[in-house]
């Protein structure tokens, strides 16, 4: 079998625990770590999954794959660090507040073609049908 990508989840509430369920069923990934900023009220790991208070923490990981799912002030900045890590990134929220959140992350995406990024917004309507593991080719 071939190795799975190492995913993390920046972000660990209702979105981001859909997510890992997502991971979880995905045969080419494996979530390894998770970050939310109530992470003490997480409880300890019931697998092998490390916390972190942030995604700064989150990003020191050996990861090759970002779930970010924060909320919106932060999407931004974390889809951009972690594209700037060289990790493929699935942001689960818009991918900015602002025009120049947005201009920011496309500059940034377009300087490295060979990563992907998704992003998905199920705001507005039914939640989409779209999984993010499709993105990862």
């Amino acid at each position: 079998m071939a190795t799975k990508l190492k995913a993390g989840i920046a972000g660990f509430g209702v979105v981001g625990r859909r997510r890992k369920a997502c991971i979880d069923a995905h045969p080419s990934l494996e979530c390894i770590a998770v970050c939310d900023r109530s992470v003490d009220d997480l409880g300890p790991p019931k697998e092998r999954v490390r916390l972190h208070a942030d995604y700064e923490a989150l990003l020191s990981e050996d990861l090759d794959v970002l779930f970010v799912c924060l909320p919106n002030d932060l999407a931004a900045e974390a889809t951009i660090a972690g594209l700037e890590r060289g990790l493929h990134v699935f942001c689960e929220k818009p991918p900015g507040r602002t025009l120049t959140d947005i201009a920011n992350v496309i500059e940034v995406e377009r300087q490295r073609p060979a990563q992907r990024q998704a992003i998905l917004d199920e705001r507005g309507g039914a939640p989409s049908e779209a999984k993010p593991e499709d993105s990862l080719g």
